[in-house]
């Protein structure tokens, strides 16, 4: 449903990123909506990818930055909205933060239930 929003958003020439304006606006918007993506791609997928970190990140990347691609090449078909190598980077690199941060949360979450299940085994 989230890349449904993303693609919806993409064909809307007349939406642009809320609050003040400053010069790299939309490049944190375009890196903010693919953090998004990455943190649902690893909360949906997560660990049925690979039980390899590496792996797991490099599959999810893979998904992410294709959906930013297909975005991109969505917008060159809208009046007004063009395709943008930079864009896509922003995109890319939101993908990449937001799969990390998902790992990182996944990894602390498989850490906290071994020490409980530690504890318990030994009370």
């Amino acid at each position: 449903m989230y890349v449904l929003l993303i693609f919806f958003v993409s064909t809307r020439s007349h939406i642009h990123p809320p609050g003040p304006e400053f010069e790299l606006k939309d490049k944190l918007a375009h890196f903010a909506e693919f953090f998004v993506l990455g943190l649902l791609l690893f909360g949906g997928i997560g660990w049925t990818v690979s039980r390899s970190k590496v792996a797991t990140f490099l599959f999810l990347f893979a998904v992410g930055v294709s959906v930013a691609a297909l975005d991109e090449l969505l917008q060159s078909y809208v009046p007004q909205r063009k395709m943008d190598l930079f864009d896509w980077f922003a995109d890319a690199v939101g993908v990449a933060a937001g799969v990390a941060m998902g790992i990182a949360i996944g990894l602390a979450a498989k850490r906290r239930k071994a020490a409980t299940v530690r504890s318990d085994a030994s009370s």
